[in-house]
């Protein structure tokens, strides 16, 4: 039955919106506010049970604490003793991201980890605050019309028990193919469940199809918990190693192996992003919704662009399999890219004159070893075994016709080695005494007693040079590294790879929106020199344009009236290192007969913002 045309409490029901197993969802006008809502109403078989508008209830309060701008606001919901069990959120103007998904494919998967990368960074926040949401899947996350994505449905999973969810034909619960392996064995889902499901979104974006998937539910749900799903970089040859580890991670079958929170997930993706030089996601994901095909283009000319930098940089420091792997992706994104089809060209070229001068160099050997082997053979021949005798009086030699004129010279006498003969003759030939070779330390005298003892000067001893030792500096969000007073890095990035010799040095890390931040990172030879470091944001100034100008604005624990916060705005600091350009703000305003306005904005540093509004009297 229908509610549209009536009144549920202080909400008037306008039009129906969709429906599904738990819910039917209207676009509802609050009377008392004057504002559009919507209003998601249980179906009469969970509002007839004490159980579920408990449940209700309690999830409706635990989500209204979440205050993100990526997450569906909740503004109200039923009273335990209401006809009907509703909960009223913020309405948005837009479509689904399964909407958008059946319209047309993401590429390049940079995108994809674009939208995981938001979606992610709200349950952040949600796992922060104790909220599970349990029931990711496209369908749950709306995108507004100026590209800014809304996950809805936070906490109604629970309203089910688990043998419900595994019965109720479309509900919006237990959606098969996005579930976690603990949530099936019906253990208690904790943060680790929703970074499953995100996993699972982000494997189906890119490959345009579900890792677990079988022709019914139980052969699903089978797979899930066998946790074993196709490689993506086998149907998408323009997916990068590193976003494939992050995949992987993330269908973990033991929980405790994947991200423990969304957080890790967000920063991870964040970390990978910004070194593709895609800092500012949430802006790069409004251009791409406004027009995604020209977006697409101009995505992957600047991941080309990027990449192929990096593979020059990678060969210039000899790291040859991740340079091959950069040329893969930028051939995958633009077949015909004549800079990187020479760099491969170079690569097959020395490669080619390195296998030829291996075979040279082993041809040379084989000669030289035939050569030692043939001489050698022939006085092995003409050798006879020593028999302790005192060596017998030189005889001169008959001269046959068979002995050749000019006989092979034999090798100097060592103190171990047999006497050669000739065994035609069997007469002892003595290889000829070495002359001693005059040098300046000992000047040639037959006179033994003429000889003056030789002073020879000590040898002597460098201290062998320290060797570079491989290191990595990773940098949160991004920036350029200088090294004590060598030249900074070129280019800011969120990974610098250098050649660093063993002990302390003093890293400073800069970029157009940071303060310098100052390091010390400690070499070790034959260890994994990774070091994390994180820039220090620029400050914010925050101010407020809001009627009534007296009334309270708190952020943080800092107060002062709106009017004063023009003259005097709000420092905000960002965290240092955080995972992206933008820093979450949670502020209050309020005054005496009006109804408190507790909301949150997103500012970047080095940049004033002016919120402006009017508080709704009571």
């Amino acid at each position: 039955m229908t509610l549209v045309g009536r009144q549920i409490g202080r909400y008037r029901i306008l039009e129906q919106l969709g429906s599904g197993g738990m819910s039917v969802v209207y676009k509802g006008l609050d009377t008392a506010l004057d504002r559009e809502v919507a209003v998601k109403v249980l179906h009469p078989h969970l509002a007839g049970r004490d159980e579920s508008r408990r449940r209700l209830a309690r999830e409706a309060k635990a989500v209204a604490r979440l205050h993100h701008p990526n997450i569906l606001e909740v503004f109200d919901f039923s009273a335990a003793d209401a006809q009907n069990a509703y909960i009223v959120t913020e309405y948005i103007r837009g479509r689904t991201l399964r909407q958008y998904l059946d319209e047309g494919g993401i590429d390049p998967p940079e995108i994809a980890a674009m939208i995981i990368h938001e979606l992610a960074a709200a349950l952040a926040h949600a796992h922060e605050e104790g909220v599970i949401h349990r029931d990711l899947k496209p369908e749950n996350v709306m995108v507004r019309e100026d590209g800014v994505l809304k996950l809805m449905d936070f906490g109604i999973a629970k309203l089910l028990e688990t043998e419900e969810r595994m019965t109720v034909t479309g509900t919006l619960v237990g959606s098969p193919a996005h579930m976690a392996p603990e949530i099936i064995e019906g253990l208690e889902a904790g943060p680790e469940a929703d970074v499953f499901s995100l996993g699972i979104m982000l494997y189906a974006f890119v490959t345009g199809r579900l890792p677990f998937t079988a022709s019914n539910t139980t052969a699903t749900l089978k797979r899930i918990l066998d946790g074993t799903y196709e490689d993506p970089r086998r149907r998408v040859a323009s997916l990068s190693d590193e976003l494939a580890e992050i995949i992987a991670r993330c269908l973990q079958r033991d929980r405790h192996h994947r991200y423990p929170s969304a957080g890790g997930l967000r920063d991870a993706l964040a970390d990978y992003l910004t070194g593709l030089g895609f800092p500012r996601v949430n802006e790069e994901l409004a251009s791409f919704f406004a027009d995604p095909p020209s977006y697409k283009k101009a995505a992957r000319q600047r991941i080309v662009t990027v990449l192929l930098e990096r593979s020059e940089h990678l060969l210039a420091e000899k790291r040859t399999p991740r340079a091959l792997a950069s040329l893969n992706q930028v051939l995958a994104l633009d077949a015909q890219n004549t800079r990187a089809l020479a760099l491969l060209d170079g690569l097959n070229r020395a490669k080619r004159r390195k296998l030829w001068i291996k075979r040279g160099i082993q041809s040379g050997v084989a000669l030289v070893v035939l050569a030692v082997l043939g001489t050698g053979g022939y006085f092995l021949l003409s050798s006879e075994p020593d028999t302790g005798e005192p060596a017998r009086p030189e005889a001169p030699p008959p001269d046959p016709p068979t002995r050749p004129t000019n006989p092979v010279p034999t090798p100097p006498e060592s103190p171990t080695a047999p006497q050669a003969a000739d065994p035609g003759l069997n007469t002892p030939l003595q290889p000829p005494t070495p002359l001693p070779v005059p040098t300046e330390e000992e000047p040639s005298d037959d006179a033994a007693t003429h000889k003056k003892p030789v002073v020879r000067p000590e040898p002597r001893i460098e201290a062998p040079r320290p060797s570079k030792v491989r290191t990595s500096i990773l940098v949160r969000p991004y920036g350029a590294v200088q090294v004590d007073n060598e030249a900074p890095s070129p280019q800011p990035l969120a990974q610098h790879d250098l050649e660093l010799t063993p002990g302390q040095h003093t890293v400073t890390v800069r970029c157009e929106w940071c303060e310098d931040a100052v390091e010390t990172i400690n070499v070790v030879p034959g260890t994994e020199n990774v070091f994390r470091l994180r820039a220090q944001l620029k400050p914010s100034k925050l101010s407020f344009d809001y009627q009534p100008a007296e009334a309270q604005v708190r952020v943080g624990e800092e107060r002062r009236t709106a009017r004063e916060s023009q003259e005097r705005p709000f420092d905000i600091r960002s965290p240092r290192g955080p995972a992206s350009f933008q820093h979450r703000v949670e502020y209050e305003v309020s005054h005496p007969g009006y109804r408190t306005e507790k909301r949150v904005v997103m500012v970047e540093p080095g940049k004033p913002i002016t919120l402006r509004g009017s508080l709704v009297a009571e």
